[in-house]
């Protein structure tokens, strides 16, 4: 299954056919006011279609891992944004900060607590201090149901978390911090957090924004 999905064109068919991408838009629309010119940074991207449900005239960064994603995401939504093949690291922070937005849209699930950690510093540090960071994930949740679980304990991310899971990990780089737990944002059974928080505890001096070649 997880060789199937590297396919960009098959995973956002699955993205689609559960209804887990019109749960990110939903999501986006419901909890972030984006505006025109806001500076947004999307780390796992994925084949970047998320891009074409924002408003016009944000300016996007779209960065993943998966060499095959953003080349398809330069190919198909190369007008809209700009798509980088690299991790989001001390020197991206700093190349493409500082940010309006920086969102991680089924990414923290995949990510130890020590590397989690260590990711949402950098992403911190990419953010303007009035700034947002934004992520929506699966979630061990009291009342969902037995369905929601056995996918959440067979999806290819191996950390899904509980909301008190994500809490702790996130408040230490952030000073205030909402999480609103769903089940009903999917087709499927499923129970998703949503991550919404400001005021990064720790800034640094963030340079201009550079262009970057796909690695």
């Amino acid at each position: 299954m997880k060789k199937i999905l590297n396919s960009p064109t098959v995973y956002h068919a699955f993205q689609r056919a559960g209804g887990f991408f019109s749960a990110r838009t939903k999501a986006i629309h419901q909890y972030l006011d984006l505006q025109k010119e806001q500076r947004i940074v999307d780390i796992g991207c994925g084949p970047g279609h998320i891009v074409a449900e924002l408003p016009e005239g944000v300016v996007y960064y779209g960065f993943d891992v998966d060499e095959g994603y953003i080349r398809f995401a330069n190919e198909h939504f190369g007008t809209l944004g700009r798509f980088y093949c690299r991790l989001f690291d001390e020197a991206a922070a700093a190349d493409f900060g500082p940010a309006d937005v920086v969102m991680m849209n089924g990414v923290l699930h995949h990510l130890d607590d020590a590397t989690l950690s260590a990711t949402i510093e950098t992403v911190s540090k990419a953010l303007r201090p009035e700034g947002i960071f934004f992520a929506l994930d699966g979630v061990y949740a009291p009342d969902q149901s037995a369905v929601a679980k056995w996918l959440l304990n067979n999806d290819r991310g191996k950390f899904v978390r509980t909301e008190s899971g994500y809490r702790k990990l996130l408040t230490k780089s952030f000073a205030a911090c909402e999480f609103y737990v769903h089940n009903d944002l999917t087709r499927l059974p499923y129970s998703l957090i949503i991550s919404k928080c400001r005021g990064p505890l720790k800034l640094i001096s963030l340079g201009e924004d550079h262009s970057c070649t796909s690695a």
